[in-house]
């Protein structure tokens, strides 16, 4: 009987996120999910390539027109008890995943670096050899990741509207 209610709880945490996260935890399991596989295709567009698609109140950027990432999928978790909508975008045959977290601002990872950056701050930190960008829009936490992408690109496209 001990077991099993050990394995509920557990069971528990696990579907609606422990309260004992660590500062950053959040952040960083977001980029855990942004690398699992897409669930659903692409959102409609605009005549204008703009994505028709927004999380929580925040619009995903047109990343096609200044910066050539096309969206090609997306992807809805719960992480740490959050909610996270994801658009994948595509370059060159590299993916960026930009995402947008429900509730209040996350905190930055340790080991984050400051990111000079026009309006809101940024920070930048690595997780599961992905290049990553916290920043804020619309209060809410964002998190743009890549693999094998400069972090320039992955800057700007945190930037980018």
């Amino acid at each position: 009987m001990g077991l099993g209610l050990t394995v509920l709880a557990a069971g528990v945490a696990i579907a609606f996120g422990s309260a004992t996260t660590t500062p950053g935890q959040v952040a960083t399991d977001v980029v855990a999910a942004q690398a699992q596989p897409p669930q659903s295709g692409a959102p409609p567009a605009t005549a204008g390539g703009r994505p028709l698609a927004a999380a929580f109140g925040v619009p995903f950027p047109d990343l096609a027109r200044r910066l050539g990432w096309l969206p090609i999928a997306r992807r809805q978790d719960v992480v740490d008890g959050r909610e996270v909508r994801t658009l994948i975008y595509a370059r060159a045959g590299r993916r960026l995943a930009w995402s947008v977290i429900d509730g209040a601002p996350v905190s930055a990872p340790a080991g984050s670096r400051s990111v000079a950056a026009r309006g809101p701050a940024a920070s930048q930190f690595e997780s599961g050899g992905r290049v990553a960008v916290l920043t804020t829009r619309g209060g809410h936490s964002v998190v743009v990741s890549a693999a094998s992408v400069p972090p320039r690109a992955i800057i700007r496209a945190a930037r980018a509207r």
